[in-house]
């Protein structure tokens, strides 16, 4: 199975209320494409990691299963950044 990684870079505290409304965001638009078949799965939809670096800036980094599923989550967390700023 393929893994689509997108590394976010370091999220300050100002956006990590965007972060979290587009994890939201994301979960819900699955839920509602997917129904219960999210169940019947042997991986998750994503993984998110949290990375802090030697000088203790965190950064995130999430896994998805499909692309289009990246591609979706961009598009959220593109739409929660620009209404938190």
């Amino acid at each position: 199975m393929s893994e689509f990684i997108l590394e976010l870079g370091v999220i300050g505290s100002d956006e990590e209320s965007a972060f979290v409304s587009a994890i939201d965001r994301f979960a819900r638009w699955r839920e509602d494409t997917c129904g219960q078949g999210w169940m019947e799965r042997d991986a998750p939809d994503l993984m998110i990691k949290t990375v802090c670096s030697p000088d203790g800036r965190l950064s995130k980094a999430i896994t998805f299963q499909d692309k289009s599923w990246l591609n979706m989550f961009m598009q959220f967390w593109q739409l929660e950044r620009s209404e938190h700023a």
